[in-house]
C-alpha cells in the first residue's frame, strides 16, 4: 500500500509491504519514497519493491548458520556433483558436532572465538585431530560460500584453527604376507582378493567390474565405475578413470573366475554373490578378511587394515621394483603425484639400507670397498 503526505521538502509517498524471511515469517518494510509524479508512480515502486523481495536473498541478519547451510551451502554441493559417500560424510559432522554448538548463531554473528570454542571442545570429546581438521576444512567451505555471495566481509575460520595431524604410518604388507593372506581366505574368495592384490584398485571400483571391462585379449582392466552402498557411480576422481593392463598371474585367476561363475554376460559383476548381486566391501573386511589376517598373527586395527591395505602394499611394491612413482600414480589412479608419493609408498629395511649403501659407494668411490672391508672385520670381530 501506499499513503502521501505532505513535507517541507515536498509531497512524499510512503509505501508499506511485507518480505517473507528465512525462517518462513513476514516483516514489515517501510520507505519513504520523494520526487514521485503521484500515487501512480508510488504504486509503480511498490511493484518494483515486489518483485524484487521475490528473487531476493533473505537478509544476512535473519539467516543462521543451519538455515544457510539448507539453503544455499546444501544445494551447493549439488553443483559441484559431490559424491553421496562425501556428502553423508559431510551430513555427520554437521549434525553431531557443527550444528549443535553454531548452528543455532546468525551468520553474521560467528566469530573467530566460535570457532575456536567448537574445536576445542571437539577434541575435549575425544576426537582426532585429523577428523577436527576435516570439520575445520568444512566450516570453511560453508563461510567461504558466505563470503562468494557478499553475507559477510570475511570467513571467521582462521588457519590457527586447524589441528597440527603427526602422519601415520599406514600398515603395508610385504609380498610374502599378501600370498599368505590370498591362500588364507575362503577358496570362494581368493580370486577376488587376488585382484585386489594385483591390481591396487580401490573396493568401490573392485566391486563394481563387470565383465564388460575385462579385456582378455588386450589383458586390461577398465575401471569407470565405483560401487557404494549398491549403487553404481562414478570413480572417486577424473584421474580414476583409467585401464590398468595385467599379468599372466591375473588372467589365469579371471579366465578361472569367469569359468566358474554363473554370472558371465558383459553387465555380470565380475565378484558377485551368488545370486548375481554384488558384495558389501564392510562384510567382506569384517567376515573374511579380519579372521584371515588373526589366524596368520599379522596385526590389523580396526580403521587401517582393510582393502586399502592391498592398495598401499601394491603402491609400495611397484615402486620398490620399478623406481617410477609416475607408474605407481596412473596404476592407483591418483590427480596428484604429491598423493601418491607421500601416503601411499613406503620403503622396508633393506630398500633403505640399499640405497644407504648405493649413496656411500657413489661418494667413497675406490675407496669404498677399502671402508666397507673395514667395517666388516669390525663387525665379525669377538666382543672384549
Amino acid at each position: 500500500m501506499s499513503d502521501a503526505k505532505r513535507t517541507r521538502h515536498g509531497i512524499a509517498f510512503v509505501i508499506r509491504y511485507r518480505l517473507r524471511t528465512s525462517d518462513g515469517k513476514w516483516t514489515q518494510k517501510a520507505e519513504t519514497l520523494y520526487g514521485l509524479s503521484g500515487k501512480k508512480a508510488a504504486r509503480a515502486k511498490l511493484d518494483e519493491r515486489l518483485r524484487e523481495s521475490e528473487n531476493k536473498a533473505p537478509e544476512v541478519t535473519e539467516l543462521t548458520v543451519e538455515r544457510f547451510s539448507d539453503d544455499y551451502w546444501k544445494p551447493s554441493l549439488d553443483r559441484k556433483q559431490v559424491k553421496p559417500s562425501t556428502r553423508r560424510s559431510y551430513e555427520s559432522s554437521l549434525q553431531q558436532h557443527i550444528l549443535p554448538r553454531i548452528g543455532g548463531l546468525l551468520l553474521a554473528d560467528v566469530s573467530p572465538l566460535h570457532i575456536e570454542d567448537l574445536v576445542r571442545k571437539t577434541l575435549s570429546a575425544g576426537s582426532s585431530p585429523k577428523t577436527v581438521r576435516n570439520l575445520v576444512g568444512l566450516v570453511q567451505s560453508i563461510f567461504s560460500l558466505a563470503v562468494d555471495n557478499d553475507l559477510i566481509p570475511r570467513s571467521p575460520v582462521r588457519k590457527k584453527h586447524k589441528p597440527k595431524v603427526t602422519r601415520r604410518e599406514k600398515p603395508v604388507w610385504t609380498p610374502e604376507q599378501v600370498r599368505m593372506i590370498v591362500q588364507a581366505v575362503p577358496a570362494e574368495y581368493q580370486t577376488l582378493f587376488e585382484c585386489a592384490a594385483l591390481t591396487g584398485v580401490r573396493a568401490g571400483e573392485l566391486l563394481g567390474l563387470r565383465w564388460k571391462h575385462v579385456d582378455f585379449a588386450k589383458r586390461t582392466l577398465q575401471i569407470s565405475e565405483s560401487l557404494w552402498e549398491g549403487q553404481l557411480l562414478d570413480p572417486k576422481t577424473e584421474a580414476s578413470i583409467r585401464i590398468i593392463p595385467f599379468g599372466p598371474a591375473l588372467l589365469a585367476t579371471l579366465n578361472r573366475q569367469k569359468q566358474n561363475s554363473r554370472h558371465r554376460l558383459a553387465d555380470d559383476f565380475v565378484f558377485p554373490k551368488s545370486d548375481g548381486m554384488p558384495h558389501n566391501q564392510d562384510v567382506l573386511r569384517r567376515d573374511i578378511l579380519y579372521p584371515a589376517l588373526d589366524r596368520l598373527g599379522i596385526a590389523r586395527s580396526p580403521r587401517s587394515s582393510g582393502f586399502h591395505s592391498f592398495r598401499h602394499s601394491a603402491a609400495t611394491i611397484v615402486n620398490q621394483q620399478t623406481g617410477n612413482l609416475k607408474l605407481v600414480q596412473r596404476l592407483l589412479g591418483h590427480s596428484n603425484l604429491g598423493t601418491t608419493a607421500d601416503v601411499y609408498t613406503h620403503t622396508f629395511t633393506e630398500a633403505e639400507r640399499e640405497a644407504a649403501v648405493a649413496l656411500e659407494q657413489a661418494i667413497y668411490g675406490d675407496l669404498f670397498s677399502n671402508v666397507l672391508e673395514t667395517e666388516n672385520k669390525k663387525s665379525n670381530a669377538p666382543a672384549n
